[in-house]
């Protein structure tokens, strides 16, 4: 029998945020509320959300999933919890962390996230729910879903779902009065490219075409992407803002608001990189805004991008 819970209170659900000077580690999610921000994201998904056999649930493309601790699980695998990790779940953060704010257990522990076998031991998620949300099960089903697109003076290809929302990115840039001199630096804009993160079969962004890098022609000595630094820097994790890369605040804000996220945000920060998250800027919404968390030091840890040769 199905029945619904009414939302829990405000104030309980901020009691887990990661806050500034904290150890981080990863913030309880709310179920209810994390469903309810992807029917916001995907409304011609998304469609019931109920509380069925003690878990809640939610119908995408017609197809039941249980929340199952965050794993989106159909039923037949809902009770095999230990053999899959959970869909990444966390606010945005209304600035981008600073380093200065880090504490040493912060720093600490993001070292310890950063070891590579660290990150090839997390488990995989069960992809049928990216694939009931995205479309497309296999490499020739998801490029099928490709398209070509112009965007900011480079053709581009991205998953057809995004087209129109990059349209509209552009168009809000080309507003912008600095807009023509920010093109003019770029030398390059990736989208789509088929990606299974080594050692484990999740998938980036990039590979359903749902991920934007932007990169200059020359970012000089600013640095662009944590592991990239990593390889030459161990303490990748305080380089100050100032010290980093940035596409512009308009060309940020942009994105967001066509449901896009910036890796610049992220503690593992990846400057060049946005993807199509509506259901996460919904979440921290629903959740009273980011204005003082840190998003979960391990959302960025996907790998999305090859070592440029100088780095292999």
């Amino acid at each position: 029998m199905t029945r619904r819970l009414p939302y829990i209170a405000l104030i309980l659900l901020l009691s887990g945020a990661v806050v500034f000077g904290q150890v981080p580690g990863r913030t309880p999610v709310n179920a209810e509320l994390a469903l309810r921000a992807l029917q916001e994201g995907f409304p011609d998904r998304v469609g019931e959300i109920a509380f069925i056999d003690d878990d809640w649930t939610v119908r995408v493309g017609g197809e039941l999933f249980f929340w199952a601790g965050g794993r989106l699980l159909p039923e037949a695998y809902r009770h095999m919890l230990d053999s899959f990790g959970p869909h990444s779940f966390y606010t945005i953060p209304e600035q981008a962390p600073s380093p200065s704010d880090f504490s040493p257990q912060h720093i600490e522990l993001m070292r310890e996230r950063s070891r590579i076998d660290v990150r090839r031991a997390r488990r995989d998620v069960h992809r049928a729910f990216q694939v009931a949300l995205y479309g497309g099960g296999t490499r020739r089903e998801i490029e099928a879903l490709q398209r070509r697109v112009q965007f900011l003076g480079f053709r581009v290809t991205v998953h057809r779902d995004i087209v129109d929302a990059l349209a509209r990115v552009e168009a809000e840039i080309m507003e912008w009065y600095g807009a023509n001199a920010f093109i003019a630096t770029l030398g390059s804009v990736a989208g789509y490219s088929w990606r299974e993160i080594a050692g484990t079969q999740r998938m980036s962004f990039h590979s359903w075409g749902l991920a934007i890098d932007i990169l200059p022609r020359n970012h000089g000595r600013e640095v662009i992407y944590w592991l990239w630094e990593q390889r030459r820097n161990p303490n990748w994790m305080l380089i100050p803002l100032e010290n980093r890369w940035s596409p512009p605040p308009q060309v940020v804000e942009a994105f967001r608001r066509q449901g896009f996220i910036w890796g610049g945000k992220w503690v593992f920060f990846d400057n060049m990189h946005f993807e199509f998250r509506p259901e996460l800027l919904a979440y921290t919404r629903l959740l009273g805004g980011g204005l003082r968390r840190i998003a979960d030091p391990g959302s960025g840890r996907s790998l999305h991008h090859i070592y440029p040769d100088n780095l292999r």
